[in-house]
């Protein structure tokens, strides 16, 4: 797909979902006229997110592209300052499309989701050592992630559908426990968020979050569906606690010390299915720089993540990919010849990451495509 095809997909899609179901709640009482329309600072955002396959590699540099060769199809592409200011405006729409996506491409299918945590370091640990520290001084040290070792930032919890649709997500400290974590996402998704804590575990009781947890928006709706975790996870009481509270199942193996231990068969079973949001964070680190948001606020940080989040929804969905086919066919060209000229992300060879999220750009180099 070329980069004209994908930006003009892109703003279809959002602009119609914009104006049917965000467009009235959003709307201006006052001020002067804006000169990009929000479905354009959506749209620029969005593809800012993928970091590969595209002739940028930050936010950045998408809006330095946009003003020196996307005149043509954002004529009125605001200044990195403003588009900025614009955009942290609009995260809360960005929230609500990777909800919505999501609801797109639920199926029957989808009997369960799989949480987990990652870590989101802000600065090297040199960096928040030193005198002057770093701006996103609310940060903490952590440990853990797929690739262990100590950490400056947040841990971000992300919990998705068996076939790897993001649900939900909430940002945390970075030293918080996990299962502190997942009390705030349940309980927030069944309408407040509430830190409770099981009862009779005096002695071997878990610290609340030292810092603030959120945002309650992006956790998403719940569903009757079980959750599975890893090991991080465990423990009776906190099972108990969510299944009395929120009617909801948490699977994880079993302590190996009591007497609920599981048998490896079992264990593997766990680990084939859950493994889907281990992978969903593989393509977010590698396609879309979740391990670099390069945020200076919290608000900042809430916007790159809603942004990241809902480009994932959207380049993971061939339903989205074919309703957009539909929409654009109607307005454009005849529906062969714009399905001939778009490939459905289902072509990609699997097992790629940097192929097979939806889109497999071209990369412009001195007026030549390349794959």
């Amino acid at each position: 797909m070329d980069l004209d095809t994908f930006l003009t997909t892109l703003y279809v899609v959002v602009d119609d979902w914009y104006t049917a179901e965000m467009g009235e709640a959003m709307q201006r009482q006052a001020g002067p006229a804006v000169q990009m329309s929000d479905s354009e600072v959506l749209t620029v955002a969005l593809a800012g997110q993928w970091r590969v396959g595209v002739p940028w590699r930050s936010e950045r540099g998408v809006v330095r592209y946009m003003q020196q060769q996307g005149r043509g199809w954002f004529p009125t592409m605001l200044a990195r300052s403003a588009f900025n200011k614009r955009l942290r405006g609009l995260w809360a729409a960005l929230v609500k499309l990777q909800q919505r996506v999501a609801e797109w491409l639920e199926e029957a299918e989808d009997v369960y989701e799989s949480v987990d945590s990652v870590p989101l370091p802000a600065c090297s640990l040199a960096q928040a050592a030193s005198g002057e520290g770093h701006w996103l001084w609310w940060g903490r040290l952590g440990y853990g992630g797929n690739q262990g070792g100590w950490y400056w930032g947040d841990q971000l919890l992300t919990s998705v559908t068996c076939r790897g649709v993001v649900t939900g997500w909430l940002l945390g400290p970075a030293d918080s426990d996990d299962r502190w974590l997942l009390q705030a996402f349940l309980s927030a998704r069944a309408g407040q968020r509430v830190l409770l804590k099981p009862a009779g575990d005096k002695k071997h009781s878990l610290p609340p979050p030292p810092g603030s947890v959120g945002p309650d928006l992006a956790v998403g709706q719940q569903r009757p569906r079980p959750y599975l975790a890893d090991q991080g996870f465990n423990g009776a009481r906190w099972r108990h606690l969510w299944q009395q509270h929120y009617q909801v199942d948490v699977i994880s193996v079993p302590p190996a010390n009591t007497t609920e231990a599981w048998s490896s068969p079992w264990k593997r079973w766990l680990a084939r299915h859950r493994q889907v949001v281990d992978t969903v964070f593989a393509r977010l680190v590698t396609v879309f720089g979740l391990n670099r948001l390069e945020a200076h606020s919290r608000w900042g940080q809430y916007t790159r993540l809603a942004a990241k989040m809902a480009a994932y929804n959207l380049g993971s969905g061939s339903t989205v990919v074919s309703v957009a086919q539909t929409v654009l066919s109607q307005r454009y060209w005849t529906r062969t010849q714009y399905r001939t000229s778009l490939k459905s992300p289902l072509q990609i060879r699997r097992g790629d990451f940097s192929r097979r999220v939806f889109p497999p750009l071209r990369v412009w180099r001195g007026g030549q495509g390349v794959r």
